[in-house]
């Protein structure tokens, strides 16, 4: 009922208690607006927000309203009123129940398309590691702590991040290396992110290597050569 005019919701409390089919809307209208108030994560503004909205409040000048005498409503014409009125309450609740409940499954869409791509990128790397033309190398920090798995393919390849810490996306990149030619060289680069598979852009040149090296480089594209190397690994023989 809140969702109306004050003088409309007086005009409401005062025919409810004789009408029992109002009586039934507001209660299936109220377990409504307790289900979405309940599904909605609570957040709490930022003192500085609500500092400025304080100076705002406080410096706005304040309008007079010019008062209004209320006139008396018939009584037929009271009776007829409150079941509209009640019924555009109820409208409105169940607009904003179908918008808010478009969102939420909206959501609930991106997070399956996510789990699904994340099985899709779990069954790939299953069926590289059974690969026998699947090159195999373990990457080691300097201290022989295991970083992660590099699965090379002639067209394909993964990286299984062990312990790699996610890095900053908007200005740092993982860089792969082939460490198996004189000088090292960029064979592809990748984020870390929470699903501990990431795909690699690959080529048959890539998979020639025998050695591997990966690094956190700031910006976004690979430099000339590695300027902090993380990990490195050798093919296992088969």
């Amino acid at each position: 009922m809140h969702s109306l005019e004050p003088d409309e919701e007086a005009l409401l409390r005062a025919h409810l208690p004789g009408c029992a089919r109002c009586q039934e809307t507001v209660r299936s209208t109220e377990e409504v607006t307790a289900a979405l108030g309940g599904s909605v994560q609570q957040y709490d503004p930022p003192a500085r927000l609500k500092a400025r909205l304080m100076t705002a409040v406080e410096h706005t000048p304040q309008e007079h309203a010019t008062p209004v005498v209320a006139r008396p409503i018939p009584l037929d014409r009271k009776r007829n009123t409150a079941p509209r009125l009640l019924a555009a309450a109820a409208a409105v609740v169940l607009v904003a129940a179908v918008v808010f409940g478009g969102v939420r499954i909206g959501q609930l869409g991106d997070q399956v398309a996510e789990q699904q791509q994340r099985v899709a990128l779990l069954d790939q790397a299953l069926r590289m590691a059974a690969d026998p033309d699947t090159n195999r190398a373990v990457l080691r920090s300097e201290s022989g702590d295991k970083l992660g798995v590099l699965l090379s393919g002639t067209d394909d390849a993964m990286v299984v991040e062990t312990a790699l810490p996610p890095n900053n996306a908007s200005d740092q990149v993982y860089v792969v290396w082939g460490a198996s030619t004189p000088e090292p060289v960029a064979l592809a680069t990748f984020d870390v992110k929470s699903g501990g598979l990431e795909r690699l852009t690959w080529s048959q040149e890539a998979h020639k290597h025998q050695l591997f090296a990966i690094s956190l480089e700031p910006g976004r594209t690979a430099p000339a050569k590695p300027t902090n190397k993380l990990a490195s690994g050798q093919v296992e023989a088969s």
